[in-house]
């Protein structure tokens, strides 16, 4: 089959786990003998760089003046991106929707897909979206992120692949959309574990959503029992100066707490990390960075609601989150909220054969997220969909 992903996000994006998932899709269906290709308006969740063409180039992107694209080879996918000036989508107007639109007709008519994957519902994805339908070629939409409230999202769309049975009875409640569950994407990443004083309990992409403010009585806690333990905070696309300055939490003043930008790569992230922790307060769909952590044997403690649970399975110490925390992210729960998880992660790096035991765990359910099967799902899938179409 030909098979192109289109959508203003770009996938070479370390900042958006549904970019690295369906990058990893992509890549295995290539593998599998596909003719693959990707084509994006160069959007970036976070822009390390001002202008969208210093994002790609800091991305591995090259440009081919040839047809004026940016060009990326990605383990026998073609990634294809077209600059409109900015990597923002709430800065891309309609001019530059349009312009992008104008390219993926271009690219449609020289790569002549079998199927179109996308995700998004922005007028861009939408246009083509509708176009894909005029024009009888199959499409499928990627669906990993609980905020669409309405079926318009899904309009002339022939399959929605979910990462994860949670989002799948989600949106079956809310809209009542069906859905395949593909489960979630993930590659085992290349990293050493920690020694020594490299040992971090780490937490990425501290943001409300993601349960900072429990994240900040955890550390608080723990800055007074374990003053030794250090935290490691991955900014990706929230940091703490920002947080503190709307909630007031001093996370200055915790002198236990290692901060680092977005990485390109997370090995170096996951060689200092001893512990990782994932007390989410919104439905996590399917939680990549836990998922990579139990590739590598490392104990995850883990908010217990949304997709987390089914995917991390035993292989994470999962803690029920309160409701109002849930429905209201801002808020700053209580130290008896927190207990649970500083009990966990003390016994974790005191307690050696405690943590042999959880990584042991952790690797035992790895083995549960092989991709083959899978791949052999959305492969069938794309067929239905292209024959009915044809």
């Amino acid at each position: 089959m030909r098979i192109l992903f289109t959508s203003l996000s770009c996938l070479i994006d370390p900042a958006s786990g549904a970019a690295i998932s369906v990058r990893t899709i992509l890549r295995l269906l290539s593998e599998r003998g596909h003719d693959v290709m990707a084509f994006s308006a160069a959007g970036f969740d976070k822009g390390q760089k001002p202008s969208a063409e210093e994002m790609l180039r800091w991305s591995g992107f090259k440009l081919d003046s040839a047809n004026d694209l940016w060009t990326l080879n990605d383990g026998g996918v073609v990634h294809l991106a077209h600059s409109v000036g900015v990597h923002s989508i709430r800065q891309m107007n309609d001019d530059t929707v349009k312009e992008a639109t104008a390219r993926f007709r271009q690219i449609l008519d020289d790569f002549r897909p079998d199927a179109v994957l996308t995700y998004g519902a922005t007028d861009y994805e939408s246009s083509v979206r509708k176009l894909l339908k005029e024009a009888g070629i199959a499409s499928a939409f990627y669906l990993a992120h609980p905020g669409y409230k309405s079926h318009d999202a899904f309009e002339n769309v022939d399959v929605v692949f979910t990462d994860s049975r949670a989002t799948h009875d989600l949106y079956r409640e809310r809209l009542q959309l069906e859905t395949t569950v593909i489960g979630k994407f993930v590659m085992k990443p290349d990293a050493s574990p920690p020694k020594g004083n490299m040992r971090h309990v780490t937490f990425i992409n501290p943001s409300y959503s993601k349960g900072v403010t429990l994240f900040y009585r955890i550390a608080e806690m723990l800055s007074e029992m374990q003053p030794s333990l250090k935290f490691l905070v991955v900014e990706s696309r929230s940091n703490l100066d920002k947080i503190q300055s709307s909630s007031g939490l001093p996370f200055s003043q915790l002198r236990n707490i290692r901060r680092i930008g977005l990485q390109s790569d997370m090995k170096d992230v996951f060689s200092r990390t001893h512990v990782l922790i994932m007390p989410s307060f919104w439905h996590e769909s399917g939680g990549r960075t836990a998922i990579e952590a139990l590739s590598l044997g490392i104990p995850v403690l883990s908010a217990n609601h949304g997709g987390l649970p089914e995917h991390l399975g035993n292989g994470a110490l999962l803690f029920d989150i309160p409701k109002p925390l849930q429905d209201t992210h801002q808020l700053i729960p209580p130290p008896s909220v927190a207990l649970p998880w500083v009990t966990a992660i003390s016994r974790l790096t005191t307690d050696e054969e405690f943590w042999l035991e959880r990584s042991r765990a952790a690797t035992a359910q790895w083995q549960n997220h092989a991709p083959d099967d899978r791949v052999s799902l959305i492969e069938q899938r794309l067929k239905d969909v292209t024959n009915a179409r044809g």
